[in-house]
């Protein structure tokens, strides 16, 4: 009796022996696990200064590539977690302006709309948010060619295809916009000649205006002469005509209305400002048609908010103004 029961005795504590053991070995298993899955501080330091230098040299995809080496171990650390949010948010709005898909592009662009730092993440949103909006330049501007020209408006339409072809054809979507505009130019240049040579017999102007085709075209320059005058445009002389415009330029409205526009200034550009309010300002762009001299094309009416920033751009048929940034 004594004998068995001694060996029941040895029989359990073997037991017991083997699970304890087998829990020390699955602890210690662990610890190395979480030992080799985490990172230390000055590994995450690495990664992260590693990833801010491809953002400084414009590559944001292998900034992100090298952040998730660090989020793959499951590093707390909140602005490691940050920054590769940000670049996720960032490389989604990239490829949606490539893939001219505005809306989507448009949404994650204002999630990072508040972001401040690091100061080269805030560099690449900003080259994002300039392709952005030339996309959004390219396809108000093309489909205003088309409007324009069906409707029978030639200047417009040849305004808005100089603007089209004026964009940067760097980007993808820019260059797919104005590759399906150029059928539009030999169209607008025939309307354009037909027009101007209909008129040719009933003009007695011709000397007397010769250079001043855009400024004798424009709305703003024809209104402000009116004003003063009470008379037409078309009486007034070159000399009258040059002093009117004189009165309508403001370099600085300009300068800062192009900077939140994206718009291109070509040589050739002719601008009338006029202020309507203490922080609203009108402004008209005209450029003659390279195909004839003889026409001026209107690239624009805009109204310029100088406090807000925010520009509105007439539609030449329904007269209505609509946000072009």
């Amino acid at each position: 009796m004594k004998t068995r029961l001694k060996k029941t005795f040895w029989g359990v504590s073997l037991t017991l022996l083997a699970i304890v053991a087998v829990g020390c070995s699955a602890g210690n298993s662990n610890n190395s696990s979480s030992s080799s899955s985490s990172m230390t501080t000055k590994q995450v330091k690495s990664h992260y200064t590693e990833a801010l230098k491809y953002l400084d040299k414009g590559t944001p995809q292998q900034a992100y590539s090298e952040l998730e080496k660090v989020i793959a171990k499951n590093a707390e650390n909140k602005k490691i977690k940050v920054l590769y949010n940000n670049l996720g948010r960032l490389l989604s709005a990239k490829r949606a302006v490539t893939e001219n898909k505005l809306a989507k592009a448009k949404k994650k662009l204002q999630q990072l709309a508040k972001v401040k730092e690091p100061d080269k993440l805030v560099k690449q949103i900003d080259v994002v948010q300039r392709e952005y909006q030339a996309v959004k330049l390219a396809k108000i501007y093309y489909n205003e060619t088309v409007a324009y020209y069906n409707a029978g408006k030639y200047s417009e339409a040849g305004g808005s295809y100089q603007t089209l072809m004026a964009l940067s054809s760097k980007y993808q979507a820019v260059a797919s916009y104005q590759e399906k505009a150029k059928s539009y130019q030999q169209k607008i240049a025939a309307a354009q000649n037909q027009s101007t040579a209909s008129q040719a017999e009933s003009t007695s102007q011709a000397t007397t205006t010769s250079g001043y085709t855009n400024a004798r075209s424009s709305k703003i320059v024809s209104s402000t002469y009116a004003s003063q005058t009470g008379s037409s445009i078309s009486s007034a002389t070159n000399s009258q005509v040059s002093s009117v415009v004189a009165g309508l330029s403001d370099s600085q409205i300009l300068t800062k209305f192009r900077a939140v526009t994206g718009l291109p200034q070509e040589a050739g550009d002719q601008y009338y400002v006029m202020k309507l309010d203490d922080d609203t300002y009108q402004i008209e762009i005209r450029h003659t048609s390279p195909d004839n001299v003889d026409v001026s094309n209107l690239k624009g009416m805009y109204k310029y908010n100088y406090t807000t920033g925010k520009v509105q751009k007439a539609d030449e048929i329904t007269g209505e103004y609509t946000n072009i940034n």
